[in-house]
């Protein structure tokens, strides 16, 4: 009987899994290339368990101004350690088409309103699991990545010398 009792006491608690947290950290504009413009989004999220806990994918949609403009997933694999932080990076990507009649229909290019919408997928002791994130702000293009930058970077490139 106290076997029993010691059993069930030890299999209740490890089977508790509380939900890590994810906080949306940033998201970056990294570089422009032929496709359009890199974005990273890096999500920090902490384990609060005593054991690990896997990723087993994510998958995202990235809204700017209330149009998707990005989405994806991975089926990449990441541990998150037992009581620690891991940042797990997002890439995302805006094609130039998109990024200009964006820009057109805003006022500017320095506040553009977005939504993050992503689910992880989690292995636990308990089998797998699903931790949503919806987080909405405002994301800043930098100078270099504007079209009247990038407009001017490749008329130096074809003038004369």
């Amino acid at each position: 009987m106290v076997l029993l009792t010691l059993l069930v006491v030890l299999t209740g608690c490890a089977a508790v899994v509380t939900p890590p947290e994810v906080r949306l950290q940033q998201i970056t504009p990294v570089r422009i290339d032929a496709a359009g413009l890199a974005i990273e989004v890096d999500l920090l999220v902490r384990n609060p368990n005593r054991f690990d806990l896997t990723l087993l994918g994510y998958s995202y949609t990235l809204q700017l101004a209330g149009l998707p403009f990005s989405s994806g997933g991975s089926r990449q694999t990441t541990t998150f350690p037992a009581h620690q932080e891991q940042l797990v990076r997002i890439p995302a990507r805006i094609r130039h088409g998109e990024l200009l009649e964006l820009l057109k229909r805003q006022s500017g290019p320095d506040h553009l309103p977005y939504r993050l919408i992503a689910e992880l997928q989690l292995a636990t002791p308990l089998g797998e699991s699903v931790i949503p994130l919806d987080h909405q702000g405002r994301l800043t293009i930098p100078e270099k990545y504007r079209p009247d930058a990038l407009m001017n970077h490749l008329k130096g490139l074809f003038s004369p010398p």
